[in-house]
Formats: structure tokens, C-alpha cells, sequence
């Protein structure tokens, strides 16, 4: 037996339909995909990687049935017809002698039959497959021609079940990168939130990155990433590992924090040397503010004899803050930086604030940045 003659054959718990799917447009192939899921059984029959024809034995996927139920027909039309029916005459050709629809409808129905066909079994999470390889007379005269990219993206639209998403998309710390088709899929229209989310991926960002920036939520972000991944938009570039990452950000925080603390001890002992130890008791009191105002920051902070905040335990808060930390940082050490200017201008005076505020802007300029 040669490779060729070995039949594609599996389940959706190894492989997705998607995947199938691509597989069989990318290779061109000609054939069968029978599908099953417990008593359900369907077809797609391929043509050079285009799906011409499909079949289902679930009732309201029979043709009459979906025209009736779409109100493209009536009852007693339905009904008429039916009586009509032989193995040499197809109930779409009694609807169009009996001008119930038009030729034209017959051509579009038998499109959106096999449409969805194909999009219910795009939501099956389980299953099994098999190709029967190779050309096959399916009886019908009437056949049509859809793409794979047409199928997945209309079908993977529909579906409701995060899970589905969840465990086709190779993990969130996967990062993606843009890449056009060579042979680029045409009449594919995307939605304006499709596209945001397309835009998203830089080939730096994380799936989760990206679900955090998306405004439409994490659900539709995965939908619409799992699509441009399955249509050939997006290749898998790495996988971001989050612990060097995590680590990495806390050695840029951990810095910051240092530059901070030198404002922090400056100031400090500027009030020290003018009013005493009562230094101490000053600053702890507008610290113990920011504790009760900003606990996921400051809890159980404490300033060191030299002024400085323990960068331990603020490194140790920010573990626990997901998302974007810096900035949350900078806003709520700039609060603590304020407070403490606030302390010299009330014990002081404001000459005293002036003073200590132009020393500090004229020696830190990298944290006293103008606005542009």
C-alpha cells in the first residue's frame, strides 16, 4: 500500500475540522469527508479542494425541509411536490416545473444547503472522519462551489461555544504573525472588529496580549483570531515565555523603583535635617494614606530609615496586579512623590517645596519629563 492509498481518517479530538479542511483545499484533493458524531452522519464531496456538493441525513438539512422551514415554500407545495418525487427526479426540479421557486433559487438554495451542512459540523466538538479519495458520481446534476476559506469563515461566525476556540488555538502565549496567502482567498468580507483585531497582531503580542487590548471582549477576539488562523492570515511565530517575561518586567520595575527611591531619601532627610526624627512620623502618616486609598500598591509598605520605600514589598504587590503594571507603578509612586512635596510645603513652606522641587527636576530630568 503506497501513501497515497492510506485513508485520511481520525477524530475531531486530534484534529479539528478546520485543520481537515485546509488540508484538503491546500492538497487538492478530490473526494469524499464522511463525518460522524454518534447517530449523525455527513458528507462533503471536494472537487480540487472546492466543495461542489454535501449531504446530511438529519431532517431539517433536507432540502425541502430547509426551504420550508425558511419560508421559501409553502406546505401544501412542499407537500405536492413530494408525491412527485423518484429516484430520476429531484424535488428541487418539481418545485421549479411547479414554479414554487425559479431556477435561479434552485441554483442559491442548493448553495445554502451545503453551507449548512458544512457550518453544523464546524460546531461539533467530537466526532470522527474519513476521506474516501478520488472522483465519485454524487447523482446531482445541481452541484455548486465553495472555497474552504468561505466555509470557515462563515461557520466559525456562528458558533457560541468559547471552549471550541479555547482548544482548537494553540495556547494564549502563542505569537502571531501576518502573513497574506499566496494564492490570497477573494470575496472574503471581514467585519470592522475582524480587522481591529488583525491589526492587533504585530508578531510581538501574545494571543492573550491581545485579548487584553481588544475592546470586544476575549470571547470574539479568540473567534476572530481562530479565523484569520484557520483561513492562512496568521502563522504561528513563537510561543512567549511567560516566566523570563514576567521576570524581565520586574527587573525594569525594580529599577524604576530604585529611581524613585532616590527622590524618596533625598527628600527625606532635606525634612530631617530642618525639623528632626519627627521627619519619620510625617512622611509615614501621607504613606499610611496611600495605603488605605491604593492597598493593591502600598499594603504593608514601609519606609526605611533612609526614606526609601521597601522595594521588596512593592515588587511583591505588583506580582499579583495582571495586565500593565509599570504604568499603575509610575502613577502611584508619583502620588507618594507628591505627598511627600505636599509634607515639605505644609511643615515648611512653600520656598522649602520650591526649592526641593527644582533640585529634584534639574537632577532627575529622565522622571520630570515637559509634556510634549
Amino acid at each position: 500500500m503506497t501513501p497515497a492509498d492510506i485513508p485520511l481518517q481520525g477524530d475531531f479530538s486530534e484534529l479539528g475540522l478546520p485543520e481537515i479542511l485546509d488540508y484538503l483545499k491546500t492538497t487538492a484533493k478530490t473526494g469524499v469527508l464522511l463525518v460522524r458524531n454518534g447517530t449523525v452522519t455527513k458528507t462533503l464531496h471536494f472537487k480540487r479542494g472546492i466543495v461542489v456538493f454535501a449531504t446530511s441525513n438529519l431532517s431539517e438539512e433536507r432540502f425541502g425541509e430547509m426551504l420550508l422551514r425558511e419560508g421559501k415554500i409553502g406546505r401544501d407545495q412542499f407537500d405536492e411536490a413530494s408525491l412527485h418525487v423518484t429516484r430520476g427526479k429531484r424535488l428541487g426540479k418539481i418545485l421549479v416545473e411547479m414554479k414554487a421557486i425559479g431556477p435561479k433559487d434552485l441554483w442559491n438554495e442548493v448553495r445554502h444547503q451545503v453551507q449548512e451542512i458544512a457550518y453544523g459540523i464546524l460546531a461539533w466538538d467530537s466526532g470522527s472522519f474519513q476521506f474516501f479519495e478520488g472522483e465519485e458520481r454524487t447523482g446531482e446534476n445541481i452541484t455548486t462551489s465553495l472555497t474552504v476559506p468561505e466555509l470557515l469563515l462563515g461557520g466559525l461566525r456562528r458558533i457560541q461555544d468559547r471552549t471550541l476556540f479555547e482548544r482548537r488555538m494553540p495556547t494564549l502565549d502563542v505569537v502571531f504573525e501576518r502573513v497574506l496567502p499566496a494564492h490570497r482567498p477573494q470575496d472574503l468580507h471581514f467585519e470592522d472588529h475582524e480587522k481591529h483585531v488583525f491589526r492587533l497582531v504585530d508578531g510581538k503580542r501574545s494571543v492573550q496580549e491581545i485579548c487584553d487590548l481588544s475592546e470586544i471582549g476575549e470571547f470574539e477576539t479568540l473567534r476572530a483570531l481562530y479565523i484569520f488562523f484557520t483561513i492562512g492570515y496568521l502563522h504561528v511565530k513563537s510561543r512567549k515565555d511567560r516566566f523570563a517575561e514576567e521576570q524581565r518586567e520586574l527587573r525594569d520595575l525594580s529599577v524604576l523603583i530604585k529611581s524613585y527611591n532616590e527622590m524618596f531619601s533625598f527628600l527625606f532627610h532635606y525634612l530631617l535635617r530642618e525639623v528632626g526624627p519627627i521627619a519619620e512620623n510625617i512622611l509615614e502618616k501621607y504613606l499610611g494614606r496611600l495605603k488605605a486609598g491604593q492597598p493593591e500598591i502600598y499594603a504593608r509598605v514601609t519606609l526605611r530609615s533612609n526614606g526609601a520605600l521597601s522595594e521588596e514589598r512593592l515588587i511583591e504587590n505588583l506580582k499579583q496586579i495582571p495586565g500593565e503594571r509599570e504604568a499603575l507603578l509610575v502613577q502611584a509612586l508619583n502620588e507618594y512623590l507628591y505627598s511627600a512635596l505636599l509634607a515639605i510645603r505644609r511643615t515648611l513652606g512653600a520656598e522649602h517645596e520650591h526649592r526641593v522641587y527644582e533640585t529634584l527636576r534639574n537632577t532627575r530630568r529622565d522622571l520630570f519629563r515637559e509634556p510634549a
